[in-house]
């Protein structure tokens, strides 16, 4: 069966590696969504593609950003939280040295990512997942989440050719509006939700993992 081991990255922050039933093929860092309202590695929607990729063969690596849960350290309104990803990838580098090794962010989490990567972080493969074009303020739908500020989720560039799963209704950037901002990523669209994806997080998470076993075939 499917299990999930606690694990400590960098002594400092808390993670979970779900480990898959047969010989892992890939490992995964999957960073979760905005901490200041609510995101922890256990967000549902982080949960479903850690379940989805480890169906598919991957070892999955979830962690909380730094202030978060067992996590040490203090939030930085996004300036320094590029740093935990990085530490997470080193981690699963270091899990798993021979493993193709994929990165994947949901919403604060995707913008992380971006950021790692814009400061030299190299994966084999990247997907994101409700990347937000706008700053993730009070919205119709929105569940009561009220927004980081601009710097905390201002997306940087995102690299060619990137896998993009995007609500149909989005209130932080539709699928429409990411694919004219970002016109050579591959954005798949999830019709009839919007940013917390309720409902069709298991579909977002077969989207997540179908692709990146792709990639690393």
């Amino acid at each position: 069966m499917v299990r999930e081991e606690p694990i400590r990255i960098a002594d400092r922050l808390e993670g979970t590696l779900r480990v898959p039933d047969e010989a892992p093929r890939a490992i995964v860092v999957i960073a979760h969504p905005l901490p200041t309202h609510g995101g922890t590695m256990r967000n549902p929607v982080v949960a479903a593609i850690a379940r989805a990729c480890a169906s598919r063969g991957a070892y999955a690596l979830r962690f909380n950003f730094r202030g978060v849960g067992e996590s040490a350290g203090e939030w930085s309104d996004g300036r320094e939280e590029w740093r935990d990803v990085a530490d997470a990838v080193a981690h699963a580098r270091g899990l798993a040295p021979r493993l193709p090794l994929g990165a994947c962010g949901y919403s604060f989490g995707a913008v992380m990512t971006l950021r790692w990567i814009e400061q030299g972080g190299r994966a084999d493969a990247l997907a994101l997942v409700g990347l937000p074009l706008r700053s993730v303020r009070q919205a119709p739908g929105g569940g009561g989440h009220r927004a980081a500020s601009e710097a905390s989720v201002a997306p940087p560039p995102v690299p060619e050719r990137t896998f993009v799963v995007a609500a149909e209704h989005d209130q932080f950037g539709t699928a429409a509006e990411l694919r004219a901002a970002y016109p050579t990523a591959r954005v798949a669209l999830v019709g009839g939700v919007d940013h917390f994806f309720v409902g069709k997080r298991d579909e977002v998470g077969r989207l997540v993992a179908d692709e990146l076993a792709r990639s690393f075939r």
